[in-house]
């Protein structure tokens, strides 16, 4: 299911980005880690990424998220920092389990979606990472506007 009219809207953000194969998506992840640690940053917010291109060729554009209590960042770090995020006027749909083969199907149906309500899609694709008691999931939301006619 695609909703929309979805936001993404945080403060305090900090991103590094990384050009990968997409096997090493995983030490991308807990390099980023690190470099949070290194900055002694705290964590306020769910860890989102944008997904630039879709890697037929394996090789990935990312930029790795996360807001921060923080309001700076010290500047020996090589993390990127933002006072506010704010995307409006996404489309949105969930993953569950099985991510690796149902992202695929999700990112058909949110491309399937916007070109059935003739929108066109000006953003990369931003994967939300999510979980509770119940489970993880990923939130993919794209950024769409209808052009004049």
């Amino acid at each position: 299911m695609v909703v929309d009219f979805e936001t993404m809207m945080y403060k305090n953000v900090v991103w590094h980005t990384y050009e990968i194969h997409f096997s090493q998506f995983e030490l991308a992840m807990e390099d980023f880690n690190v470099k949070l640690v290194k900055a002694n940053l705290t964590v306020a917010g769910p860890l989102f990424y944008a997904l630039h291109n879709i890697p037929f060729d394996e090789k990935m554009l990312i930029d790795i998220y996360i807001p921060v209590e923080q309001s700076d960042i010290p500047k020996d770090s090589d993390l990127f920092f933002q006072s506010y995020f704010y995307i409006d006027e996404m489309l949105m749909t969930r993953v569950r389990d099985n991510f690796e083969v149902k992202t695929e199907k999700a990112y058909d149906e949110l491309f399937q979606y916007a070109i059935r309500n003739d929108y066109q899609i000006n953003s990369p694709i931003f994967h939300i990472l999510r979980g509770d008691d119940e489970g993880e999931w990923v939130e993919l939301k794209v950024r769409v506007y209808k052009e004049n006619m």
